[in-house]
């Protein structure tokens, strides 16, 4: 089957590719560029005391206002750049963030967790309401769950939350357009085997 807005064929599980990553990595050293031009600038006129007006805060906010924004576009290209390679360099059983089976779900590094072992499932969808938005890209699906087992199982993704061990399963990165259709089929899947789903927002930067 395919995407009628695409036109590609659907996706059937959540394995993470090189094309999910490259925006971000273009977007992160995009921002590098514009730091390096940003910084240089606002420490030039700090240092020199530029420029020269009559009034002392049109001159903060003129040397200040490139300051801060290169320091922000620097460390917001750092985070992209970062996380966007840590993407790209996931391969094998680690590009796998979810997949359905009949005995169960395998996440990330190939590990399976079976049906019977899954208490509850918390999906939550990120937002971003700033109205600067450095790296935040609303085609991306920005969804996560957290999978709430019985006991704590050998992955090293597992945490723990008001005492009850979870394993979340991020699908930041994946487009939309591509992948929601398969994210609410996995929500459905959860459902018809009596396991509960919360919906939750959660607020978040990058």
């Amino acid at each position: 089957m395919r995407n009628p807005k695409t036109g590609k064929p659907q996706p059937e599980e959540f394995v993470s590719s090189l094309s999910q990553h490259l925006p971000r990595m273009q977007k992160g050293g995009s921002l590098l560029v514009l730091a390096a031009v940003l910084l240089p600038l606002g420490l030039y006129l700090i240092l020199n005391d530029l420029p020269d007006v009559s009034s002392r805060r049109a001159q903060i906010i003129v040397q200040w206002t490139p300051t801060v924004m290169g320091a922000l576009t620097l460390v917001y290209g750092c985070i992209g750049m970062i996380t966007a390679a840590a993407g790209i360099s996931r391969k094998g059983k680690e590009a796998i963030d979810l997949k359905f089976q009949p005995s169960g779900i395998t996440v990330r590094g190939g590990h399976k967790i079976p049906w019977e072992s899954i208490a509850s499932v918390t999906s939550i969808q990120y937002e971003n309401n700033s109205k600067v938005q450095l790296l935040w890209d609303r085609a991306d699906l920005n969804r996560s769950l957290d999978v709430y087992v019985d006991k704590a199982l050998d992955t090293p993704r597992n945490k723990t939350k008001d005492g009850r061990p979870y394993i979340r399963i991020d699908l930041l990165r994946y487009p939309a357009v591509d992948y929601m259709r398969l994210y609410e089929a996995s929500l459905d899947q959860f459902a018809r085997r009596g396991i509960s789903v919360e919906d939750r927002k959660t607020l978040k930067q990058t």
